[in-house]
């Protein structure tokens, strides 16, 4: 994310990525990319496209792993715990330090928005794809009041100049759009270390959605496939559980180490979370005609032809 460098006719998406140029330095964001799994099969890269469903997966694959039968709360913030490997460096976290004790399980777990062929190779992958356009929402929702004042900067100026205007990384110092994020992991989607999610599925049936990220984030010697675990994990990152703790969830590591770096406010964005309403479909009811028309343009020129389907419900309904 540090170089966004595409042009942008309005002087505050300009501002803006001019802010987020700061977020990371290249020497950070390489040592995460570049990042080496010590084991093979035993650490998991949560790869999605930003705001697809990462936050959720971090707390989901934290709970399943933690040892204690109430699973673990203690952490400030979820990255603390499950690494954001692009930022980790510049957060002061060491990529080789234990995530938790490796006495329980060697199991480690990491966060990333990395396209296919810039993400670390020799992990498990979980990839989670969202509709587009509640994806460009969210983003929006996620910016404001940090990167930018409410109504500062408009819906239609944010989708078109920043969001849509993302395309083929020309360096791992650039994150690929959301389309070509997407279709990087698709290719890979029947593939043994690959789970493919829909956040969708994860919002209509949780628990179906934990079990099967139990069995594939479980190993030869370790496993958190009973019952309980998925139980426990399930309630604990339910929308109503992880709202009521939404500090837990704020983006406040990040914050509080680049928010300078970016010309910001020292607190700024710190009272957000990213725990919003969560609902599916949002997006289409708040985005204009104009946009999700583009948006249905970008996803037939970047996926329609690879993948066969026209639109992301018909790629989401016939997986």
């Amino acid at each position: 994310m540090p170089f966004e460098l595409t042009q942008s006719d309005s002087d505050c998406v300009a501002k803006m990525k001019e802010r987020l140029s700061g977020f990371e330095t290249e020497e950070g964001r390489l040592s995460g990319l570049n990042y080496t799994p010590k084991i093979p099969n035993t650490e998991v890269i949560i790869t999605t496209s930003p705001k697809a469903g990462t936050t959720w997966l971090q707390q989901i694959c934290h709970q399943l792993r933690s040892p204690s039968p109430s699973g673990d709360m203690s952490f400030d913030e979820i990255s603390s715990v499950v690494p954001w490997l692009e930022l980790a460096h510049d957060q002061g976290q060491d990529l080789n330090q234990p995530q938790l004790n490796e006495e329980v399980t060697d199991l480690r777990i990491w966060k990333s928005h990395a396209w296919e062929p810039d993400c670390p190779k020799g992990a498990k992958y979980i990839v989670v794809a969202r509709d587009p356009c509640d994806v460009a929402i969210s983003f929006y929702k996620f910016f404001e009041n940090w990167f930018f004042e409410k109504d500062e900067i408009s819906v239609d100026a944010f989708v078109q100049e920043f969001w849509l205007m993302r395309g083929v990384p020309e360096s791992k110092m650039q994150n690929a759009s959301y389309f070509h994020h997407l279709l990087s992991w698709w290719r890979r989607r029947n593939d043994d270390d690959v789970l493919f999610l829909f956040f969708e599925n994860l919002k209509s049936d949780l628990e179906k959605e934990v079990t099967k990220i139990a069995t594939f984030i479980s190993n030869s010697k370790w496993s958190c496939t009973s019952s309980s675990s998925i139980s426990l994990a399930t309630s604990m990152s339910s929308f109503e559980f992880m709202s009521s703790h939404s500090s837990h969830f704020n983006e406040s590591l990040s914050k509080k180490a680049r928010n300078v770096a970016c010309g910001l406010r020292e607190d700024a964005g710190m009272g957000d979370s990213k725990i919003k309403s969560g609902e599916s479909g949002g997006g289409k009811k708040k985005l204009s005609e104009q946009l999700k028309g583009m948006i249905g343009e970008k996803w037939k020129e970047v996926m329609e032809e690879e993948t066969g389907h026209a639109t992301y419900e018909l790629l989401r309904d016939n997986f």
